[in-house]
């Protein structure tokens, strides 16, 4: 079975086979022979093995330069061997990965020729590198590119976009009346969507990861993705615990009033949710230094506030018996745990934008 990597790989090294062979500019073979070498099917994984390969022209001509005058006293197996020793030990300062056979062949063709015609081959054989560079990775952005990373963040997107929708719910059923809790079955059905999403937005991580590159855990944005799955676990499970809580309890005004400050909380974490979401739409998941978690923030004051005067409320015993405390006691906890997730995030997110001067771009469809 014939894949589209394989395609366009066939094609692009073809045309550039052509471009090479019909072109003025002597030894046009390294044209496609870069295209090669470099296009390994993801944009990330080719921009690192072009860079590379560009490394190691370089260093292979630079030592071809300083050597070959210096080494010509020496007999040639000598002369080599030194000279790989030295690639050898270069390389692994520079922690190059790849391209060392790149830079012997500069080396030993370099020093089969005339030191006359050295000059004027490294600057074609550079050339021709950096062309083939250049075409491989521009076909990678415009010729069936790979959508990997996008998938990535609608799956995200997706998933926060069900987490908001479930907190604008229980929202809604804190300032509801009595009957506005959801069956049995609506409440499965909802969990399970929720679980759906978080595992889509794990399958399409290994994609996402070829897609960034030979060191995908050095960037940003995959820390950005393994913090947001850990956020979305976390709500998904203070979700699942919210709607298995009896009714809103009606009571006495301070209880009204708790749960209209829980029901402000939940609508502040939803609105910062929705902030992630844009942010996860656009091509470099940035967020605005105006999307602070400020407003969440006076939410939980509130709350606080609003707990502190139902403690204080003297009827408080023959109102609620035990079990309506202890519920009322666990929808207090799994609301301070949603905003605690969420303000965790946020500053996260921050932090990641700090140690990256922008989050690397998806490829656009």
């Amino acid at each position: 079975m014939i894949h589209r990597d394989d395609l366009r790989l066939a094609v692009c090294v073809g045309l550039a086979a052509g471009l090479g062979s019909i072109s003025t500019v002597p030894d046009g073979y390294y044209l496609p022979l870069t295209l090669a070498a470099v296009m390994v099917g993801s944009y990330g994984g080719s921009y690192a093995l072009g860079l590379q390969r560009v490394i190691c022209t370089l260093l292979g001509g630079l030592l071809l330069l300083i050597a070959q005058p210096a080494l010509t006293s020496l007999p040639f197996p000598i002369g080599l061997a030194l000279m790989l020793g030295v690639i050898r030990l270069l390389g692994g300062c520079l922690g190059l990965q790849a391209g060392y056979k790149i830079t012997g062949m500069v080396v030993v063709m370099g020093w089969l020729m005339q030191p006359t015609a050295v000059d004027s081959w490294l600057g074609l054989k550079l050339s021709w590198t950096l062309l083939g560079v250049v075409l491989a990775l521009l076909a990678l952005h415009l010729f069936w590119p790979s959508t990997a990373i996008r998938e990535q963040q609608r799956a995200f997107a997706g998933l926060l976009e069900l987490q908001r929708e479930a907190l604008l719910e229980q929202q809604r059923l804190l300032l509801s009346s009595v009957g506005a809790r959801l069956s049995p079955a609506s409440r499965k059905a909802r969990h399970r969507e929720l679980m759906r999403a978080l595992l889509q937005s794990r399958s399409t991580r290994s994609a996402a990861l070829l897609e960034l590159g030979a060191n995908p855990f050095g960037q940003p944005q995959t820390h950005l993705w393994n913090e947001l799955e850990r956020c979305c676990a976390a709500i998904a499970g203070c979700l699942t615990a919210l709607r298995a809580l009896s009714e809103p309890l009606a009571g006495p005004w301070v209880l009204r009033e708790l749960h209209q400050a829980e029901a402000q909380l939940l609508a502040d974490a939803a609105a910062q949710i929705a902030l992630w979401q844009q942010a996860l739409h656009n091509d470099r998941p940035m967020l605005s230094p105006a999307s602070s978690a400020t407003a969440l923030q006076d939410s939980i004051d509130r709350v606080r506030d609003a707990e502190r005067k139902l403690l204080q409320e003297s009827n408080l015993p023959a109102a609620l018996d035990s079990p309506r405390q202890r519920q009322l006691a666990r929808r207090l906890l799994l609301c301070y745990q949603i905003a605690a997730v969420v303000q965790r995030m946020q500053a996260r997110w921050m932090e990641l934008m700090q140690q990256g001067s922008a989050l690397r771009p998806a490829p656009k469809a």
